[in-house]
């Protein structure tokens, strides 16, 4: 009996200091938070031959690859701030634009459309889920946390879907790789400290069937394989319930797109806290 009594002691003691070591990471936002936001995406293409401009789809495709790299340089600023439920409200919006893309700045300038908007909990559960998939996976990405206490070393798993293809893919290979993890907790400032790590892969190989076939015989089947990987740091005030700092990279790999050229982009995402 003194046994059992003894054992029940120590799981009680034991349970009662896993406990006290576990954090609850939540967003703590009485007024409006912002952060200086990078986005970057940097291009390398295979397959292209710069030199293809004598038919419809050589210059179409520079265009668009013109288009699209003068889009890849825009600085933004993200604004956190409650809502009247106390759930956070995201929006970010680009503030600045390489200054060669006078054209692209006065069309961002002149929508006033937001890059993005988002909605998180206190606890960091995705709350818009009403957005599109993109929208979804970045508010994720930047600003979703973990609902339950942890301790170093516990993971968890993000509320994303990096790859999507449409129904006339067939896949025979694929891959998934989901973690996120309390890496470390340290002093800053004589603040807690969050350290955590991102660490997420998806790949995806098969065939896309060609619906047109019948009429334009000449399509033909084709292989893709489609990779997207992300890795990142974040540190996060548990008192104060915030970012300090954000650093994650994505990078892309297919070999799927419309004027058949491999494609790696990687995407440089930073949050730096404005005080």
């Amino acid at each position: 009996m003194k046994k059992l009594l003894l054992l029940l002691i120590l799981i009680i003691s034991f349970s009662s200091s896993a406990q006290q070591n576990a954090v609850n990471l939540k967003w703590n936002i009485s007024d409006t938070l912002t952060y200086k936001t990078i986005i970057k995406d940097t291009y390398r293409e295979d397959g292209v031959d710069e030199n293809k401009s004598d038919s419809l789809s050589g210059d179409l495709g520079s265009t668009l690859r013109e288009m699209r790299n003068k889009m890849a340089h825009s600085t933004y600023e993200s604004k956190l701030f409650p809502d009247e439920e106390g759930n956070i409200d995201i929006l970010i919006n680009a503030v600045q634009t390489d200054s060669t893309d006078s054209f692209f700045s006065k069309i961002i300038k002149m929508t006033g459309v937001p890059f993005l908007r988002g909605k998180v909990s206190p606890e960091g559960e995705l709350l818009s889920f009403y957005y599109k998939r993109e929208h979804k996976n970045m508010t994720s990405l930047l600003f979703e946390l973990p609902t339950k206490p942890l301790e170093v070393g516990d993971e968890w798993n993000l509320n994303i879907n990096l790859i999507s293809l449409d129904q006339n893919f067939y896949a025979d290979t694929l891959q998934r790789k989901n973690i996120v993890r309390l890496k470390d907790i340290i002093i800053k400032n004589e603040n807690r400290i969050a350290v955590i790590e991102y660490d997420v892969q998806e790949y995806v190989s098969g065939t896309i069937e060609m619906t047109m076939k019948s009429m334009f015989p000449k399509l033909k089947d084709k292989k893709v394989n489609m990779k997207i990987s992300y890795t990142g740091t974040g540190e996060f005030d548990i008192e104060s319930g915030y970012w300090i700092s954000y650093d994650g990279t994505m990078e892309t790999d297919t070999d799927f797109s419309l004027f058949d050229f491999n494609t790696h982009k990687t995407t440089e995402f930073k949050l730096t806290l404005k005080k």
